[in-house]
């Protein structure tokens, strides 16, 4: 293209200058001779400077045009950004109303039963597997927590401590299988003993409440609570509800499948209850 127009200039020149000689060599036949003369030019240039213009124009818009798709492209990678930046923002404020609605329930919870002193506790880990068998909390004999201690959501029972250390402890949760909680059926008074479904060769996150009276009328939708026998847990905690009831003629007693109050797949935050007045949960 720069070739291109260093010949056409210099064929302009060229023209240019056969036309000046022309114009003094017919000077003198008068000024009808020399009109013929710069008409001719005319005839020549136009063409040539309309094409100059036209090349010049297009080459102007060409170059103006990269410059701002140029441009265009700088201001959406910048908006790209900022998109980017919003929608983290507007996560993290979902989080905090969603931890905020949660603390704001165990507040509720925790004006409902005024006789009990708790430590509240961030979950910061848990076993193996879909469900929280055991989890580990963030607080530990440092803060008041110690073995056998009751864990507890606004939900209702999580489980007892087992472990505790300076800074953090494990949590045995009633859906484990070696977890055993002394329960009672609230409509109708009748006692057993509540049992995690969760072993190494199954999960469902349910409880088995065994040892109720053969002529319990336990039914589902019964609510089943803490009984406070065994010193461990206080009394009248919510545990779950029945959604089952099996007897076996050979067996003397009745079972009751129970679902947890809680739900222990999405633990986050519990509270360790650290004492108790003597007339607690009713």
């Amino acid at each position: 293209m720069p070739r291109f127009f260093k010949n056409l200039s210099l064929i302009i020149v060229i023209v240019v200058i056969i036309g000046l000689i022309a114009l003094m060599v017919y000077t003198e036949t008068g000024k009808e001779k020399a009109w013929v003369v710069e008409n001719a030019l005319g005839q020549v240039l136009t063409p040539i400077q309309r094409g100059l213009y036209s090349a010049s124009s297009y080459i102007y818009n060409l170059f103006a045009g990269i410059g701002q798709r140029s441009t265009m492209k700088e201001e959406y990678e910048k908006l790209k950004e900022r998109v980017a930046e919003l929608e983290k923002e507007l996560y993290r404020l979902e989080e905090l109303e969603k931890q905020n609605e949660r603390l704001k329930e165990l507040a509720m919870f925790l004006d409902d039963n005024k006789e009990i002193v708790v430590t509240g506790a961030n979950v910061i880990g848990k076993n193996p597997g879909i469900w929280f068998n055991n989890i580990t909390i963030d607080k530990g004999s440092k803060h008041g927590v110690a073995v056998n201690m009751a864990v507890v959501t606004n939900e209702g029972l999580v489980g007892r401590v087992i472990e505790v250390a300076d800074n953090w402890s494990k949590v045995r949760t009633i859906v484990d299988g070696k977890s055993a909680v002394s329960g009672i059926i609230q409509r109708n008074r009748d006692n057993g003993l509540l049992k995690g479904n969760n072993t190494l060769g199954s999960e469902d996150g349910l409880c088995e409440m065994i040892y109720l009276p053969e002529d319990s009328n336990v039914a589902p939708g019964d609510k089943v609570l803490t009984s406070g026998l065994g010193e461990i847990f206080p009394k009248g905690i919510y545990i779950g509800e029945v959604v089952e009831v099996i007897k076996d003629r050979r067996d003397l007693y009745k079972t009751a499948i129970v679902k947890p109050g809680v739900d222990i797949q999405r633990l986050e935050e519990v509270l360790v209850i650290t004492s108790e007045d003597d007339d607690t949960l009713k």
